[in-house]
C-alpha cells in the first residue's frame, strides 16, 4: 500500500486560536507515543487568516483509520465545532512524484 497524505485546515474563531493551538498540541503529543505508522505530524500557523494548517503522511489508509479513531483524535474532533469560524477543509491523496525529501 501507498503512503497517505493529508493536510487539514482548521479556522479557528480569532479569540479562540491559542486553545485550539494549545489543543493540537496535545494530539499531536499523543500521536507520536501511540501511532508508529504516521510519519509526518505538525502544524503550522496562518495568523493574519486566523487558520492553522495540520500537515500529515501515513503509512497507509490503515494508519489513517487508527489516527482517526483514536479516542484523544475524536475529543479534539468533536471539540473543534463550537472554537471554530467555519468547517475544518480536508485534503488527501498520494505523491505525484518522490522529489526532494530531508525529512
Amino acid at each position: 500500500m501507498s503512503e497517505v497524505n493529508v493536510t487539514a485546515v482548521i479556522y479557528p474563531k480569532p479569540e479562540k486560536f491559542d486553545e485550539v493551538a494549545a489543543l493540537f498540541s496535545q494530539v499531536a503529543t499523543k500521536v507520536q507515543e501511540h501511532e508508529p505508522d504516521t510519519l509526518l505530524y505538525y502544524a503550522f500557523q496562518v495568523r493574519e487568516k486566523h487558520e492553522i494548517v495540520v500537515v500529515e503522511r501515513y503509512k497507509n489508509q490503515a494508519a489513517v483509520q487508527t489516527h482517526v479513531q483514536a479516542p484523544y483524535f475524536r475529543e479534539f474532533a468533536a471539540q473543534l465545532p463550537a472554537l471554530s469560524a467555519k468547517p475544518w477543509e480536508l485534503r488527501a491523496g498520494g505523491f505525484l512524484s518522490r522529489g526532494v525529501s530531508r525529512l
